[in-house]
């Protein structure tokens, strides 16, 4: 056996060396040059800022401008409300659900009749100041003529149920939607239009407007309201750091966001002295105090204001560094976003700091300069094979065992500490989830308690009639059988991209989008259902053969935010996800036994799922717990003729008529046409063969045609179990 030395013999040499050898090279190559390092460091900073609140603005714009452009096209638009409601405004209110940076959504007519739906969410200061009930949280608002010309307004405050808590009725209203400045801006441009940042009637508060214009029996304009609460508050907070200043503006020097509301609510206003200051051209921007954001747009007007530009310039004496970036041009305002900071924040701590660092890594150099030959020689190869063992389980690459071959006691001992740690990270991987000890691994994370909201698509599945299964099976043939059902199953799903989450007796809980962000993450959830119905197939086939009960799986999948993170105590934590979105994904998988489902899968996926996949509507349902319908489909396989990995899942050529005969039955009974309705199912069944979700829906339309459902029926169905 080797001769060994204790370590610290050598680690006192070799760290004294490498560190103040390293240190010294890196200071003094950092000395030389720290004030280019903090000036490149400072416009990356920069360049990540206005990448943010560009990212976050074309959000929104081009949510607004996409809603506008595809509602105008909406058959309901050209229509009056009546003093209940209108037919766009279910579309209305579930888009202010789904997009809370909106405030109102309406429509002005040519006639100078008015449509309003707006949130109440999280604005109880104007609730106050304008009597609202304090349960409202949304607010309709319908201006009509009367047949002798009188104008009359119907207000409306709705609870979250949608029951209205209070209204009022006027006449003589002077409101004209006609003279609003979105309305005349939409007049004179074809597509959506974005308005100049202006103050809400209703609230006061100032924001923008995207309209657009469209033709009907009576024309008008749809309008989007974005309140610049939100959006102010986001740029706040990419703030950084003192005297740093963040805004949009446009080419005229007009500010549509900055990270004081207050401020640019006042210089929206002009000064009494308003002619004064207009001759001698003073905007917005100039009237925010905020000088280096007023030098800043007269440098980048200065240089033509088309593209993307950083640099620096002098303000009172003071160095700042500045970027600017346009938003799209399509917004048809010329919009830019501004991130200056002074300079000084970034070089002057470095400048000082590397100097008293170099002076004294010089004097520690000289010092341990006769002895870095010899003890290099001693201890660079180990150290060397060892760091690359350490980078290989830094980089999650658990396949490579480390094996160093050493003198040196401690480097022999830390080895093996490696090997172990390498061992035990492997098998730590078949009980977290993967990419989430991939993750810790690789960014340094610590576990601890606590988790982000971020939308996930959450997928519950479960085994029909299992308790009656497993009382004919003994637990160690039921714990085989379940085991190879869970492998299948979980390896369908991780190779979708998928978290399996727990397995929860014969249920197993999966979800898309934690802890790697993927953007397809419904998408994705679709598809692993559905490789998990085909291997299962494949699954039940050879069960049946040797005669064993077939594992009969039904799959309920959700999106919507939830919070996902480590829950749980100090001492014992899961990686998990919780929250009313979870809840929905497993009342889903339980209304597959009542509607007859294997699939089933909610509105808000299969918006987000695209479209790879076949869907039948199932209806609307309000499942135990909850207190809102949500729309449910039925997921039948990927389209006819798809290619790919989407093939195998492919539905038979002739469902898409099928679909089309399914709507139409289902049309009937949402139109109260119940025996119609039956009669339709009727025949659907006759000409299809057996379908549970049909003879469902065929049992409740002839229930119907004997006790009509309440006259304010909309198609829900209410489910008080699970």
């Amino acid at each position: 056996m080797k001769r060994c030395f204790p370590f610290y013999l050598n680690i006192v040499t070799v760290f004294s060396i490498l560190i103040v050898a390293i240190v010294s090279a890196v200071v003094l190559y950092g000395y030389l040059g720290n004030s280019s390092a903090a000036l490149v460091s400072a416009r990356q900073l920069l360049a990540r800022a206005g990448d943010s609140v560009s990212e976050r603005s074309r959000l929104l714009f081009d949510t607004a401008f996409n809603t506008t452009d595809i509602y105008v096209d909406f058959p309901g638009i050209a229509e009056k409300g009546s003093i209940h409601s209108h037919p766009m405004s279910h579309v209305f209110f579930r888009f202010l659900e789904q997009h809370p940076d909106f405030t109102s959504l309406y429509i002005g007519f040519d006639d100078g009749d008015f449509y309003l739906v707006s949130t109440l969410h999280g604005r109880e200061g104007m609730k106050r100041r304008l009597g609202i009930p304090a349960d409202a949280v949304w607010y309709t608002q319908n201006i009509g003529h009367l047949e002798d010309g009188t104008r009359y307004e119907l207000k409306k405050y709705l609870d979250p149920g949608f029951v209205t808590v209070g209204s009022s009725v006027t006449r003589g209203v002077n409101y004209d939607p006609r003279g609003r400045c979105w309305y005349e801006s939409a007049e004179k441009r074809d597509g959506p239009n974005l308005s100049d940042v202006y103050a809400f009637s209703l609230s006061g508060e100032p924001g923008i407007t995207v309209s657009h214009r469209f033709e009907g029996r009576v024309s008008g304009v749809f309008g989007v309201d974005l309140s610049l609460a939100n959006l102010c508050r986001f740029v706040r907070r990419q703030s950084l750091g003192d005297n740093s200043e963040i805004a949009i503006f446009d080419g005229a020097g007009k500010v549509y966001a900055y990270s004081d509301l207050e401020r640019l609510a006042r210089s929206l206003s002009p000064p009494p002295e308003a002619a004064d200051t207009e001759a001698s051209g003073e905007t917005e921007i100039d009237r925010l105090g905020v000088p280096s954001l007023s030098a800043l747009v007269r440098e980048y007007g200065a240089h033509g204001g088309r593209g993307t530009e950083s640099g620096e310039l002098s303000v009172d004496a003071v160095r700042y560094l500045y970027r600017v970036d346009p938003l799209p041009a399509e917004y048809g305002k010329g919009l830019f976003v501004a991130v200056a900071v002074p300079e000084e924040r970034f070089t002057g701590p470095i400048a000082a700091i590397g100097k008293k660092t170099l002076l004294v890594s010089l004097a520690l150099l000289i010092l341990t300069l006769p002895i870095i030959y010899g003890v290099a020689k001693l201890i660079s190869r180990p150290l060397i094979l060892l760091t690359g063992s350490v980078e290989n389980i830094r980089a999650f690459n658990l396949r490579v065992p480390v094996r160093i071959k050493t003198f040196i006691l401690e480097i022999r001992d830390l080895a093996a500490a490696l090997e172990t740690m390498r061992s035990s990270l492997n098998a730590f991987g078949s009980y977290v989830p993967r990419p989430l000890v991939e993750r810790m691994i690789t960014n340094d994370i610590t576990p601890a308690l606590g988790g982000d909201r971020r939308e996930l698509t959450l997928l519950f599945s479960d085994i029909e009639g299992f308790t009656g299964l497993s009382e004919g099976l003994s637990p160690e043939a039921l714990t085989a059988e379940i085991t190879e059902y869970f492998k299948r199953v979980s390896q369908v799903i991780l190779r979708t991209n998928g978290t399996v989450d727990k397995y929860i007796g014969d249920a197993v809980m999966a979800f898309w989008n934690a802890p790697v962000r993927n953007p397809a993450h419904a998408h994705d959830a679709c598809l692993a259902a559905l490789r998990c119905r085909s291997a299962l197939r494949v699954f039940n086939r050879g069960r049946r053969k040797t005669g064993l009960p077939e594992f009969k799986t039904r799959m309920g999948i959700h999106t919507g935010e939830a919070v996902v993170g480590n829950i749980g105590s100090a001492d014992r934590m899961a990686y998990t996800a919780i929250g009313a979105s979870v809840n929905m994904a497993s009342r889903l998988e339980g209304l597959n036994k009542y509607l007859g489902s294997s699939i089933l899968v909610s509105e808000t996926t299969r918006l987000a799922a695209g479209e790879s996949f076949v869907f039948r509507f199932a209806g609307r349902v309000v499942p135990k717990g909850t207190s809102a319908g949500v729309g449910v489909y039925e997921l039948l396989g990927t389209r006819h003729g798809s290619t790919g990995v989407y093939a195998p899942l492919a539905v038979d050529e002739g469902a898409e008529a099928r679909l089309a005969e399914w709507d139409a039955c289902f049309d009937l009974l949402l139109a109260r046409e119940f025996a119609a309705a039956a009669d339709a199912f009727e025949r659907y069944l006759a000409g299809h063969g057996p379908d549970r979700l049909a003879g469902h829906f065929l049992e409740l339309a002839r229930t119907f045609t004997s006790r009509p459902p309440a006259a304010d029926w909309k198609g829900e169905q209410i489910f008080d179990a699970k």
